[in-house]
């Protein structure tokens, strides 16, 4: 903090030990927090870049993850540094810029994100310190990451653009641990009365009950394994699949249990359905803590270290909740 305060008074010529250099910065850095907090692009897009980083936590899917655009660089060329570095499983590093990606044209799917001299200066900065460039991009409208190589970029007199479907078809996320996730539907939450107090069923059909106890389906089959039934909820909360019911369970005349159920749009395979990937999933999370009517209330949001890890790990054995795990594979542009 001292830092900024030393930077902000150098850039405004504010000795330290003015007496009146502490209400001074006061009022500067006030001024630039209503212009920061007045600027939807710069909220949304420091959102963005926050998102990506936690998402990358959930997945936990490296060896290192650092910050690497905040201080200054000192170079004797032009040099610009992407927004964060991971170190890969295997040693190596990626250095990735984030962008945020609205579109307000459902059928427009192309952005422009850059001029050729900013990626040029990237370039230069990842040659000079060791890491190979990428690009992740959020595109907002449909809540999808992808993360490519900046030779998927195609320039033209705008400057460098990327459309959706060029993105996905060359997404690498998946080497940082995306995956997409079948399950076997439905998914159920079924909540029983409790025995010991009344549940009646009134004249105009209204039941009144007391929730004696919440239980976990996938098809017919019970989730009792405690991190199985954390994962069906991360389902049930951020999945794709529908919400259907209530459906009330009556025996005797008495109100037994209310059901619901999350099941797909369409059946399109046999025993198991995907529901979604764990990126689409996190921006749905991410946007339940820091959106509200679509405008940016927060920027971040609390962390979920190795949220996803059962969902990634391969010696994970499954007990109650079948899983189908994909990791999406891309092969270079020729």
């Amino acid at each position: 903090m001292v830092s900024e305060f030393a930077n902000l008074s150098l850039a405004h010529d504010i000795p330290l030990n003015n007496p009146q250099a502490g209400p001074r910065l006061s009022t500067l850095i006030d001024s630039h927090i209503t212009e920061a907090l007045s600027d939807d692009a710069v909220l949304h897009g420091k959102r963005t870049e926050a998102m990506f980083e936690a998402l990358l936590i959930s997945l936990g899917e490296y060896k290192l993850l650092k910050c690497e655009d905040k201080g200054t660089v000192h170079s004797d060329g032009s040099f610009q540094a992407p927004d964060y570095r991971v170190v890969l499983l295997d040693g190596s590093q990626w250095l990735i810029e984030v962008k945020n990606a609205y579109i307000p044209h459902p059928f427009r799917q192309q952005r422009r994100f850059m001029k050729p001299e900013y990626l040029t200066n990237m370039q230069n900065y990842a040659s000079a310190t060791g890491g190979e460039l990428k690009l992740a991009v959020y595109w907002a409208r449909w809540g999808i990451w992808t993360l490519v190589s900046p030779g998927q970029l195609i320039e033209d007199h705008r400057g460098l653009t990327l459309d959706l479907e060029t993105g996905v078809r060359f997404n690498e996320l998946g080497v940082l641990g995306d995956r997409m996730i079948g399950t076997r539907p439905p998914l159920r939450l079924r909540l029983e009365a409790d025995v010991n107090e009344p549940a009646s069923i009134g004249a105009d059909g209204k039941i009144s009950f007391t929730i004696g106890n919440a239980r976990l389906f996938c098809g017919s089959d019970e989730i009792l394994d405690p991190i199985e039934k954390q994962i069906a909820w991360v389902f049930i909360q951020y999945g794709e699949w529908r919400e259907v019911g209530p459906d009330t369970v009556i025996h005797d005349g008495r109100c037994k249990a209310i059901e619901y159920s999350w099941v797909p749009e369409e059946r399109a395979n046999c025993g198991f359905e995907i529901i979604g990937s764990l990126s689409r999933m996190f921006s749905r999370y991410y946007a339940t803590r820091t959106l509200q009517d679509q405008q940016v209330v927060q920027i971040h949001a609390p962390l979920r270290p190795n949220w996803f890890r059962p969902l990634i790990d391969a010696d994970y054995k499954r007990r109650d909740l079948p899983l189908w795990r994909f990791k999406m594979r891309t092969k270079d542009r020729t």
